[in-house]
């Protein structure tokens, strides 16, 4: 108990992370949306596994909550249905990444958060008989995009874990 004050500041620095890594998308509006998605996807996957690896604590998974619903209000999240999809498939990620981020079967976890999210944005494309062209965006969005940045995502956390010998000091 004497440390639980550093959860939450870690948890609290891990979440003005990810949403400056979300900010990005003002910082950097030139870029194409594909290019976008992938680098800020990449960057948001590897705050959740860090989050979760530095904190040793499950809880700091739901740093993948609240980071769809501030891309709803920034607008590049543009259903709202699909929050709690995104959200879900973020704090699952974060979660199992930062469990067996030291294992082989790491691997595993950007397939489930690509499933989930896919699925989910199926399920939202079908309850909303979403047009054609939104729905196909859609789907490629949460489709084989998640697993590419989910994928590199917990390698650059795998990195930067090693390289900062500071968290691995300091661990819970």
């Amino acid at each position: 108990m004497e440390n639980n004050w550093r959860f939450y500041v870690y948890l609290a620095f891990f979440l003005a992370l990810g949403l400056l890594c979300q900010g990005l998308r003002f910082l950097l509006p030139m870029l194409p949306p594909p290019v976008e998605l992938f680098l800020v996807g990449t960057l948001v996957n590897t705050v959740l596994v860090m989050a979760v690896a530095v904190t040793h604590r499950p809880a700091a998974s739901v740093i993948g909550l609240v980071l769809p619903i501030t891309a709803f209000f920034q607008g590049h999240l543009a259903i709202l249905p699909m929050v709690p999809v995104v959200g879900l498939g973020n704090m699952v990620f974060a979660w199992l990444a930062g469990r067996f981020l030291e294992r082989r079967r790491v691997w595993a976890v950007p397939f489930l958060k690509g499933a989930l999210l896919y699925g989910g944005a199926l399920l939202v494309i079908r309850l909303l008989a979403l047009p054609d062209r939104a729905a196909g965006l859609l789907a490629f969005m949460m489709g084989w995009p998640q697993l590419v940045t989910g994928a590199l995502g917990i390698l650059l956390a795998r990195v930067l874990l090693r390289r900062l010998a500071f968290f691995q000091k300091n661990s819970f």
